[in-house]
């Protein structure tokens, strides 16, 4: 029988990050138009139901039952997963970024993020961005999901990017507040906006570029955009690294991200989630998007037999409120499958699972666990 694999400190060095994991570029142009970015208007959407309790952002799809079931951007003890299915392609309004100030520094200009900015973070693999890109002195306060790295957790704590309160935010005087699409309540975003803030939202990008493109639409947001063109550089030769060792899998197992919540929600991840990326850039084969699932779908028993798949992925938090492996598989249908006669499980951080500067790190983290599983099931 197979023994857990556990990767929180285990299978290859955490570097700092949302999600990374960025390698076809988005341009970020200079009078304010960025890629996989929409900026509402200074003077002047998609609110998710969510429950009070324990951080915790879930899986951000419109149109899926985890919205309503639990929250889809932070429930209940701390963890991060997304896979939000927000309007693709958004247009960038009229919102310009914060003043770059510059200073001379030899042949070239040293660009940094204007003295005067305030900002706002509203999902975690924004934080993480913010923060690989060193303008982290400027945060002012960040939502509930935003819990890497753990300096994040020293700042104001807003609560869940889908409930927000605008008197909360302005008391902090933010010049620039970024989310994503799902950020809300609508009204509350207006309140900022009418305020003078700049509020920029993030559309979903679930892609293996999808680092790169937020990378740049941050940098370019903070007026950095060549801080943030080297950062999305060095993501991308270091998923590029752990790509490589993927591709030389012999038989690509079979894998099936399981999302958890003490709370009693359990859902399977298919096609045009977060997941589907990573597992495939680790050289696995996505079983809920092979067997047809789209988005997000309840976990029942016979959904399980009939993906059947030999690896199940899960989050590190999710793994530990319900009891462990143990606790797992004593959810009806799971011991039932290849991945739970041979207790296949795979569980890593939940930031990792998000598209950011950490995607290498889950690439390459993934990939060793799923090769010496399948070492083990060749030796049986």
């Amino acid at each position: 029988m197979g023994l857990p694999v556990s990767l929180r400190g285990g299978l290859g060095a955490l570097v700092g990050l949302l999600a990374g994991a960025a390698l076809l570029a988005a341009g970020c142009g200079g009078d304010g138009q960025q890629a996989g970015a929409q900026a509402i208007a200074t003077p002047s959407q998609a609110a998710e139901e969510q429950q009070q309790g324990d951080a915790e952002p879930e899986p951000q799809q419109e149109s899926a039952a985890p919205q309503q079931q639990a929250g889809a951007t932070a429930e209940d003890d701390g963890e991060t997963d997304s896979a939000g299915a927000a309007p693709q392609g958004a247009q960038q309004q009229t919102a310009e970024p914060q003043a770059v100030e510059q200073q001379q520094s030899g042949a070239e200009e040293e660009e940094r993020v204007a003295e005067r900015t305030r900002l706002i973070t509203l999902f975690g693999d924004i934080t993480e961005i913010v923060y690989a890109l060193g303008a982290e002195e400027h945060l002012v306060a960040r939502d509930a999901s935003s819990i890497y790295p753990a300096e994040a957790e020293t700042l104001p704590n807003l609560g869940f990017a889908g409930t927000l309160n605008a008197e909360a935010i302005l008391a902090l005087e933010p010049t620039l507040v970024i989310g994503t699409q799902l950020t809300g309540p609508a009204g509350v975003l207006e309140q900022l906006q009418d305020a003078g803030v700049e509020v920029l939202l993030l559309d979903a990008m679930r892609e293996i570029d999808a680092p790169r493109r937020k990378i740049q639409a941050i940098g370019a947001a903070l007026g950095i955009p060549r801080t943030a063109a080297a950062l999305a550089d060095d993501v991308e030769r270091r998923l590029a690294e752990a790509t490589a060792g993927a591709e030389a899998v012999e038989r690509p197992l079979r894998v099936l991200h399981v999302y958890i919540r003490r709370g009693g929600v359990q859902l399977v991840s298919g096609a045009g989630n977060e997941a589907q990326t990573i597992i495939e850039a680790a050289g696995g084969i996505d079983a809920a998007t092979e067997t047809g699932i789209v988005g997000w779908e309840s976990l029942t028993p016979e959904a399980l037999v009939a993906i059947d798949p030999e690896v199940y992925l899960v989050m590190d938090r999710g793994l530990e409120a319900i009891g462990g492996v143990e606790g797992l598989l004593a959810i009806p249908g799971m011991a039932e499958t290849r991945a739970g006669r041979g207790q296949y499980v795979v569980s890593m951080p939940d930031l990792e699972l998000l598209l950011g500067p950490r995607l290498p790190e889950a690439v390459a983290e993934l990939s060793a666990a799923l090769r010496a599983i399948e070492a083990e099931i060749r030796s049986e």
